[in-house]
């Protein structure tokens, strides 16, 4: 019998799933390994004043914060915003401030994110509107792309948020099939229109019309600024906060439209979610635990410009001497043949090889070609 796989299934098969979900224990474990590590190397070239692990966390969210910011700048659409931070975060779970700094690495990565997620820009155009040289750009990409282990995909919970969107739109104008519950489209309609009013801590910016009669028009406005308000989360708290790592992109989607518009987000799940579902509990107290993390978030516990200016000070007294010139580093790679001119050329020497084998085999199958010389 044939076994249809739910998007839960087809997520577990994911890189993002497999190498970059964790536990809160096991993330944490892992920061604590990368931190000591590169503590016995600093005491190793004398290094002294070493950042703690909290202050390492802070500096890495406050470039976190300057991704958004540049890339806000630049006018970059929000997936190569989310895609650029959570590059720079996974980078530093097996590389430390103390030997890459981010101000050296937080270009690269939207330069990076850029490319993966389509907005074309060539090097010279992007090193411009930075004001940075093109070199500093490249140096530290292959470093960055073995610390992401050739895994460039960054699963965001923006497509599915729009079709939820779509989803209440449309349940709002009736359009939609039978429901638990609910006779018919009409039913779905008429109950969203009499559900309760946001709670007093959500963020949507809508409220119901003083005279209580709310219609399908204020039920549309009322999905739509859920809409905005759970966008707004997921670009800014859900970049700078672990929620990445610790939660899919469907729980990270519902927890925002949690946050922006409980009673309506509740009735969608009802939609969803069986009440006699035995995982209904378990799920919906992830969504729960996962909207703690998004409304904990406090932007004015982002460094200040100051703060950061007094820690990458700091840093540059114990930071590795001998990563301290990555564009010198990038060219004696090159040079050698052992950086990104070397795997191409041995890319090239495989994809070479497999031709003539396909080649071969080829006229090994179906014979030589009728215009060769038999004898």
């Amino acid at each position: 019998m044939a076994h249809s796989l739910t998007e839960d299934d087809i997520y577990r098969t994911s890189t993002q799933y497999r190498l970059w979900s964790f536990s809160p224990e096991s993330l944490a474990a892992v920061r604590r390994k990368t931190h000591s590590l590169a503590i016995e190397r600093a005491l190793q070239y004398g290094a002294a004043s070493i950042l703690t692990a909290h202050e390492s966390l802070r500096l890495i969210q406050r470039y976190s914060s300057l991704l958004l910011t540049t890339a806000t700048h630049l006018a970059f659409p929000a997936p190569v915003k989310a895609t650029a931070v959570q590059f720079l975060r996974r980078f530093y779970l097996s590389n430390s401030v103390l030997t890459y700094p981010p101000k050296e690495i937080y270009k690269t990565v939207l330069y990076l994110a850029c490319k993966v997620e389509g907005t074309h820009m060539g090097l010279a155009e992007f090193a411009r509107r930075i004001s940075t040289e093109g070199e500093q750009v490249l140096a530290g990409e292959y470093k960055v792309m073995q610390a992401l282990r050739f895994t460039l995909e960054v699963r965001q919970p923006f497509r599915g948020l729009k079709g939820v969107l779509m989803e209440m739109l449309n349940g709002a104008e009736g359009r939609v099939g039978v429901i638990d519950g609910l006779e018919d489209g009409r039913g779905v309609a008429e109950t969203m229109r009499s559900l309760p009013g946001p709670g007093d801590g959500d963020r949507t910016k809508w409220t119901p019309p003083a005279d209580g009669s709310v219609g399908m028009r204020h039920v549309q406005d009322r999905i739509q600024s859920a809409y905005s308000a759970a966008r707004i989360l997921l670009e800014t708290p859900a970049s700078l906060t672990d929620v990445y790592f610790l939660y899919t992109p469907s729980q990270l989607l519902l927890a925002a439209l949690q946050l922006a518009d409980s009673p309506l987000t509740s009735f969608y799940l009802s939609t969803k979610l069986a009440i006699e579902s035995p995982a209904r509990p378990k799920i919906l107290a992830t969504i729960s635990s996962c909207a703690d993390m998004l409304a904990s978030f406090d932007q004015s516990q982002v460094l200040t410009k100051d703060e950061r200016a007094e820690l990458e000070a700091k840093l540059e007294k114990c930071r590795d001497p001998g990563t301290k010139d990555l564009v010198e580093s990038f060219a004696a790679m090159r040079q050698d043949g052992s950086g990104e001119d070397g795997l191409e050329d041995e890319k090239a020497k495989k994809r070479k090889g497999a031709r003539e084998k396909h080649e071969r085999e080829g006229e090994d199958l179906f014979g030589p070609s009728l215009g060769a010389n038999n004898g």
